[in-house]
């Protein structure tokens, strides 16, 4: 009777050799990437638990990281393109300011502008600037997809304020370091994902930037103009321009007067001047002098009166040598 297929013998070497198939290596986490600059955290996006993850490195390097491309972007890229507009006026082409502050103020205008506009197209384009590249710097959202027109436009927007008030604190304090403009608009700057090779392609556009500078923008001539219009007006514009907060320098002036009464000290007070003595004014010697000599009137006076009167005094008779009767 058959009760079913028999235990395997293991002395039955003819059984069949069971095949065990090994699982498949289990891959690494996505690690930082290559990086720039010190320590492993200045790497690029990754993606932790679904989410991306910014990488920033050395807090302080950082954020002389996003000034000094700041610098580059806006006052950099604003003298460059001033310089042509220097250069663009001594040859006669360009008729869009002259030599004179109204002048200076024009050119600084359209320079300032045309830096802004640069630094926006290329950022909401590339999601990067010409500094940001430099220095490996990279913009994007919170997910680390492309920032796009509409954010990009946003942080722009707000920069005036970044600037001028709390964006250098912003930056320091937030745990994504961002300014106000990246608060508002959803974005963060973080290191670039082209890792080593951002720093070489800035350094290579900053580059060609200078020769077209030189070859069409009038080289070191036009830019030491430039340097002396800056040093001649820009003091004077600066004044004007902060002139516009006049009342809030007013208000902290009051509040310093206020806190200077509070701490007990004293106060400056301008030192009275003698009034000066009025010109009309007879001196002592002039006064002395015209009281020893006598005037014109009296001594007109004392002439008429010897001609028409005899004098009271009789006169003593002259003695001419004759006897007097005796």
């Amino acid at each position: 009777m058959n009760d079913g297929p028999r235990p395997p013998d293991p002395s039955d070497v003819t059984q069949p050799i069971p095949i065990v198939t090994p699982a498949p290596p289990s891959r690494p986490a996505a690690g930082p990437g290559p990086g720039l600059g010190p320590g492993r955290g200045y790497g690029r996006v990754r993606q932790v638990a679904g989410r991306y993850e910014h990488r920033f490195g050395n807090v302080p390097a950082y954020l002389l990281a996003r000034l000094a491309a700041f610098a580059l972007d806006v006052p950099g890229v604003a003298f460059v393109i001033a310089t042509f507009g220097f250069d663009g006026f001594d040859r006669g082409v360009l008729l869009l300011a002259g030599r004179d502050r109204a002048g200076f103020d024009t050119l600084a205008l359209v320079a300032l502008g045309a830096a802004l506009l640069f630094s926006f197209l290329c950022e909401a384009i590339f999601g990067t600037t010409l500094g940001k590249l430099v220095f490996g710097l990279h913009t994007r959202r919170f997910d680390g997809k492309h920032a796009g027109v509409g954010r990009t436009f946003v942080r722009h927007l707000l920069r005036p304020l970044d600037v001028l008030l709390i964006g250098p604190f912003l930056a320091l304090v937030t745990p994504r370091h961002q300014r106000a403009g990246d608060l508002a608009a959803g974005t963060v700057v973080g290191m670039s994902p082209l890792g080593y090779f951002a720093p070489l392609i800035g350094l290579a556009l900053c580059a060609a930037l200078g020769y077209a500078q030189i070859t069409f923008g009038g080289g070191l001539t036009s830019a030491i103009g430039v340097a002396a219009e800056i040093g001649n007006y820009g003091p004077e514009a600066y004044a004007q321009f902060a002139s516009l907060f006049g009342a809030g320098a007013s208000a902290a002036a009051g509040a310093a007067g206020g806190a200077a009464k509070t701490l007990g000290v004293p106060e400056a007070r301008a030192t009275p001047q003698p009034a000066a003595a009025p010109t009309n004014v007879p001196t002592a010697d002039a006064t002395a002098e015209a009281t020893d000599e006598p005037s014109a009137e009296a001594t007109d006076g004392a002439a008429a009166g010897g001609d028409g009167e005899a004098s009271p005094l009789p006169s003593a008779p002259a003695d001419d040598g004759t006897p007097e009767p005796g």
